[in-house]
């Protein structure tokens, strides 16, 4: 379990990394790469073999470096040698994230985690997406996942903004409304 300490870590790594890459205009190849290092990690033999104590530093670079097959560039690959180096490797997975989030954050834009019972026709997302855009001041991009257990309607997650519209959300809003008049 991730504790707060490990997510502000995991800020400052990330951050440095973002900065490295912007002042060699290569944020989006990090970021990439970091996604596919990440996903590497999170194969099973993959992150068994690097988390192994009994493993030198310098075997589990060479791993990285084999398994990567040359395609991730040097800045990239001396951010993953450094995080063996201070064994902070598990943290990959949330400098992925954060790099991608301050990536965004450069381009002016924001994601959004859209939840609806049923796949929204194409008009309707869009309409969502242009209207988020002039909500928050950014160009956003959805994420659409589908959760039946809303029963109707959606949730909009954008950063730590949430608006819940969905049938489930009313009916507990209801509830407890209903609750609080007793």
């Amino acid at each position: 379990m991730m504790q707060v300490s490990d997510r502000l870590l995991a800020n400052r790594y990330g951050k440095a990394l973002f900065l490295a890459a912007v002042e060699k205009n290569e944020e989006d190849r990090v970021l990439r790469e970091l996604g596919q290092a990440a996903c590497m990690a999170a194969e099973p033999a993959m992150g068994a073999y690097l988390k192994n104590p009994r493993v030198s530093g310098a075997e589990k670079k060479k791993k990285i470096e084999e398994a990567l097959g040359g395609k991730a560039g040097a800045l990239t690959l001396r951010f993953l040698c450094l995080l063996i180096d201070k064994k902070r490797w598990t943290l990959l997975p949330l400098m992925a994230a954060g790099l991608a989030k301050l990536n965004l954050e450069k381009k002016n834009m924001a994601r959004a985690v859209v939840s609806s019972a049923r796949p929204l026709p194409a008009d309707a997302a869009e309409t969502l997406r242009k209207r988020l855009n002039g909500f928050s001041g950014k160009t956003v991009e959805l994420d659409m996942k589908q959760a039946p257990e809303l029963i109707g309607g959606i949730v909009v997650r954008i950063g730590d903004w949430v608006l819940d519209g969905s049938l489930r959300g009313r009916l507990e809003r209801m509830k407890e409304a209903l609750s609080n008049g007793n």
